[in-house]
């Protein structure tokens, strides 16, 4: 279309290009190619150079997982995995029989009706007091139908002492830390528990995209290419992986292509939720959870904008407390979030630091006054036991095409750009198979498809089909792109994951 721009010179504006297929009326109306042949050559560049040259490019979880080889082949496009507690499970109270409060005075025994029968003599159990170890005396035997009562001595040398009466009612909690056995001719030997195990199951999912040619668009930009005319249109260069530049059309889109694919990936990874339904042609279609819908089942601390750098070290580190895989390497952790948490993370270190600014030495620094710096930005920061949080900027977090809700005072930001969420995908040693990645793409194996539909032309050498080998007549008039993947993200353990979230009242 023509616009007049008033003052300015008659501008040709372009409306881009959209859809999966393509002929020659697009390139025409698109990008003005198949005009008559320009032998002055002054046209202007009009090129928007595309990122598909790095389909790793701004897209972070993609980059996180299968970029960095944390990918997992899956011979089904289903999965499950064992996940085993960071602590023993516990016997509970579930009936008192006891009428008195001194329980167990005088080294006597006195009894407590438990839900497992996991526990005999020898076994020494705690209940919610350390103070008070006490030794099992015989076996259970059951009680009613909702239990099984155990007789047990408190294990000291205290006449006086007595078991509190507060630690044997309903809903209290006993476990074994111990057994205490004979120094000769010992004949009896503890039980065993183990940490609580069980089984969490999800899906992969699959996208697919395409790009089709007729055999005119393809002759129009195979013509562009002479010498002369290639300087009177757009140009988009693109690289591929040995460094060779092509100008023309198709290799671009065939990138953009790609470019799609993990796109639909690296959303789905974040934001997917899972579903199953029948697809248009009677199979099942699978979606898998993204990040987003699994950290609902793991930390997550709300605020109002007024979140100090001391909550957040408190809220982090509670995360780890009571953990057997709270080791130093362990507690290295990223915090992905967008340009205003960022920022906030920022400010909320400086605040916290500013007591030792006292002489600046760090903020304006440079050897010759004519070129002086100022600014710092805070990205990392050290916390209490060995905790570590480094900030990575997340750009979809401020991607309006993406991060939907905007924050109600500033409509131009995103909620999301305020989200902060600790990813942590560091080795877990709480698993069936030890020193795994916690957070790893999987996919299903043999479900990733690259192929060529041949129309007229031959897609391997880029010209016409003249020489009587296989071609299709009708259908795709050039040639046609397909791409399909497979993908879904495993997080092995959602507890050591979380989510800081700004959230204001509707």
């Amino acid at each position: 279309m023509i616009v007049n721009t008033g003052g300015l010179k008659l501008t040709t504006i372009t409306d881009g290009l959209g859809g999966n297929t393509f002929n020659s009326t697009h390139l025409v109306r698109t990008y003005g190619v198949d005009k008559t042949h320009d032998l002055s050559a002054n046209a202007t560049n009009m090129a928007e150079l595309f990122s598909a040259t790095d389909k790793y490019q701004d897209k972070p979880w993609i980059a996180m997982t299968e970029a960095k080889g944390k990918k997992i082949y899956l011979s089904s496009n289903q999965y499950s995995w064992k996940l085993r507690g960071h602590q023993k499970q516990k016997a509970r109270v579930v009936a008192v029989v006891e009428t008195g409060t001194t329980h167990g005075l005088g080294k006597g025994t006195f009894d407590v009706v438990l839900d497992l029968p996991w526990y005999k003599y020898p076994d020494v159990l705690v209940g919610q007091d350390e103070d008070y170890p006490v030794e099992v005396v015989g076996e259970p035997s059951p009680y009613s139908t909702i239990g099984w009562k155990y007789t047990l001595r408190l294990q000291t040398d205290n006449n006086n002492l007595t078991f509190p009466d507060a630690l044997i009612q309903v809903g209290q909690e006993f476990h074994k830390n111990g057994t205490s056995i004979a120094d000769e001719m010992n004949q009896d030997y503890g039980t065993m528990q183990f940490n609580s195990v069980f089984e969490l199951r999800s899906q992969t999912g699959n996208v697919a995209e395409e790009v089709n040619f007729s055999d005119k668009a393809l002759r129009v930009d195979k013509n562009s290419g002479n010498k002369v005319q290639k300087l009177a249109h757009w140009r988009v260069p693109f690289l591929d992986n040995k460094g060779k530049t092509y100008y023309n059309f198709m290799p671009m889109a065939e990138a953009e292509v790609w470019n799609g694919i993990y796109e639909d990936c690296e959303w789905g990874l974040q934001y997917g939720r899972k579903s199953t339904r029948v697809g248009p042609q009677g199979y099942l279609k699978r979606t898998g959870p993204g990040f987003r819908e699994q950290q609902e089942d793991g930390n997550v601390l709300y605020h109002n904008g007024n979140l100090t750098l001391a909550r957040l070290d408190d809220w982090i580190s509670s995360i780890f407390t009571g953990r057997k895989d709270a080791t130093s390497a362990n507690r290295r952790l990223v915090l992905s979030t967008g340009e205003q948490g960022a920022i906030m993370f920022h400010n909320m270190v400086a605040s916290d630091a500013s007591q030792f600014f006292t002489t600046d030495s760090h903020y304006i620094r440079g050897k010759d006054f004519r070129h002086m710096s100022y600014g710092l930005q805070f990205t990392h920061y050290v916390g209490k036991n060995g905790l570590d949080i480094s900030v990575m900027i997340d750009p979809s977090k401020d991607n309006p095409d993406m991060a939907r809700k905007t924050h109600p005072l500033y409509p131009d930001k995103t909620i999301d750009s305020y989200r902060m969420d600790i990813i942590d995908f560091g080795y877990t040693g709480d698993q069936s198979k030890a020193g795994m990645d916690n957070i790893s793409m999987v996919c299903e194996e043999f479900a990733d498809y690259y192929f060529c539909s041949t129309g007229k032309w031959d897609p391997k050498s880029g010209m016409p089909i003249n020489d009587g080998s296989p071609g299709l007549a009708g259908g795709v008039g050039g040639y046609g792109i397909k791409v399909e993947k497979s993908f879904g993200l495993m997080v092995r353990d959602i507890t050591r994951c979380g989510a800081v979230i700004l959230q204001y009242d509707n």
